[in-house]
């Protein structure tokens, strides 16, 4: 059986993106997608207990083929220098079921419903008390956990100006590269941490992936927050999107009944629809030309798991309907 380990901060349906959108926003998240392709390409082996067990890492895990023996402790407790990863456990339709403790698979409330079992050719199965395989398919997430083992959120570190200059986990008073999880060495001072939401993308078989992070309504490919994460904080990163939420009209919002109505639009897409912008709080009508955009999600959707009002959104759509002169499309500036 082949199993697919994800490697993610922390974990999470999809944006529609239209004409010159879908160009600009698909470049700035291709080497995200490109990354999960390839890892999901090298994982012919990730059934190897050997890759379980390592760190979260953009670079591809040593495995000689041979499998090693469970080790002592799910992980290591969190030190000075490095955070802990927490294993946890999905089935094959990206439901959260449990984490693995000591080769056994723990439920929820901490209950025993199975174990993780590697055979002589080095795959893995979760089996329970009678020997039969639970959740074929499985995947094992691994995120970094603070002393407690409570998931961390990835932070992002921003100036006075408001300008993001890099990501990083922050246990206690201790900031930890975000890519590795190490203590960093030189701690940053002066900046105010921003927690992020994962940005989700479908990939072409259909499953969702976190291709970007987003922070204060802003969005930042994962390959510039996590994979190109230094532990220097000097240079502003680079914005490749904005959070727009949808306020649609009943028949209109059926088609998104199973999608999140907070979307990701490129950056500067607000500033393309009407000029100059309204004032905060302020709303100006747009034109019917929007339709096109919103009518139903698109397989190309990158959105945040979230109401529209939870998204936190910079920019609005709201589309309303009057009696007399139609339906009627407007931004409103948040």
């Amino acid at each position: 059986m082949t199993e697919y380990l994800v490697v993610l901060g922390v974990t999470g349906a999809a944006l529609m993106l239209a004409g010159n959108d879908v160009e600009r926003l698909f470049d700035s998240l291709r080497s995200s997608y490109k990354t999960y392709s390839s890892e999901m390409n090298k994982v012919q082996l990730y059934n190897n207990e050997a890759v379980r067990i390592l760190e979260p890492s953009p670079e591809p895990p040593f495995d000689d083929g041979q499998p090693e023996p469970l080790p002592p402790t799910e992980t290591e407790l969190p030190t000075n220098d490095a955070l802990a990863v927490l294993n946890e456990v999905y089935d094959a339709n990206g439901v959260y079921v449990g984490r693995v403790v000591n080769g056994q698979l723990l439920a929820a409330n901490g209950d025993v419903i199975g174990t993780y079992v590697l055979d002589a050719s080095g795959n893995s199965s979760l089996v329970d008390a009678n020997d039969q395989v639970l959740y074929p398919g499985f995947s094992i997430s691994q995120v970094f956990v603070d002393s407690n083992g409570k998931p961390l959120v990835l932070q992002a570190l921003a100036n006075a100006n408001g300008e993001v200059l890099g990501f990083a986990y922050l246990e206690g008073k201790k900031y930890f590269n975000a890519s590795t999880g190490k203590a960093l060495a030189k701690q940053p001072e002066g900046l105010t941490p921003i927690a992020t939401r994962d940005v989700l993308m479908y990939a072409p078989d259909g499953k969702t992936f976190v291709a970007a992070y987003e922070a204060a309504g802003l969005v930042y490919a994962k390959s510039d927050a996590l994979i190109s994460s230094s532990d220097t904080f000097t240079s502003p990163r680079k914005i490749t999107g904005e959070l727009v939420s949808l306020y649609l009209a009943p028949e209109t919002e059926a088609a998104w009944s199973k999608y999140s109505l907070c979307i990701v639009r490129s950056y500067g897409w607000a500033a393309e629809q009407v000029s100059p912008l309204p004032a905060e709080g302020a709303s100006v009508a747009i034109g019917s030309g929007v339709y096109g955009q919103f009518s139903a999600p698109d397989a190309q959707l990158s959105y945040v798991d979230s109401t529209a009002d939870a998204c936190r959104a910079r920019f609005s759509v709201l589309q309303t309907k009057d009696p007399v002169i139609g339906t009627q499309w407007s931004l409103r500036r948040n």
